[in-house]
């Protein structure tokens, strides 16, 4: 197996997997659904390829939380007053409609994506380097502020990321996030991408786990909803 490396870093970043209308949420660590975004992007892949998108969500994936970052919450307006002469409103209303959008500050992952595939994993890493599309961190207001390929190398994602150093600052001690199957200590994630097309999006579940790769870090809190 080979996985490719890639450095999620920027000012902002949010990666919501619950969020809805009014509120939009992000998780503490990059969604598989926003990763495999991201790739999608990087490979020029229209929305509607399912079948590309089949393959990318098929990658194993794993996140080092090199750092955790901190909480924002934004508050937000859509809609109202006037656009280019006209009223401009939004979800049926020409009234302004808030929301509450969360955003982790000055965060930093690195994040594994593994295949037996050594094709499909080259072909992302060559897609990464030289981007189609332009790439965001969850939202497209949140550009990375590092180039995101950091590599390929052998083996699978957990232990490609434990082995890989550490990043000049970053705690001794980091968190880890893997898949796993149901069971003990697994939480769920409704975030595997099965369709990104426009009104038609899909997300099916699969199961995570957390781990430390040394003792000493004080987990992160829970996000505020």
């Amino acid at each position: 197996m080979k996985s490719v490396l890639i450095r999620l870093e920027g000012p902002l970043q949010s990666w919501g997997t619950q969020g809805r209308f009014g509120i939009r949420d992000t998780d503490l660590e990059p969604s598989k659904s926003g990763v495999i975004g991201l790739v999608a992007a990087a490979l020029g892949m229209p929305r509607e390829n399912h079948a590309t998108l089949a393959r990318l969500a098929a990658l194993e994936m794993g996140v080092r939380v090199d750092r955790e970052g901190t909480l924002l919450r934004d508050y937000h307006t859509a809609g109202g007053g006037v656009f280019r002469g006209k009223p401009h409103g939004v979800a049926g209303t020409n009234d302004p409609v808030t929301t509450q959008r969360y955003y982790l500050c000055d965060a930093s992952f690195l994040v594994a994506l593994g295949s037996q595939d050594e094709v499909l994993i080259q072909e992302l890493a060559q897609a990464l380097a030289y981007p189609v599309w332009s790439l965001f961190l969850g939202r497209k207001s949140c550009v990375p502020s590092v180039a995101p390929l950091a590599g390929v190398r052998d083996g699978a994602p957990a232990d490609v990321l434990r082995r890989e150093p550490l990043p000049e600052g970053a705690a001794r001690s980091l968190r880890l996030v893997v898949e796993c199957g149901p069971g003990a200590g697994a939480v769920p994630r409704n975030d595997v991408p099965l369709s990104f097309a426009l009104y038609e999006r899909r997300h099916v579940r699969r199961f995570v786990r957390s781990e430390w790769i040394a003792e000493g870090l004080t987990p992160p809190p829970e996000v505020e909803t």
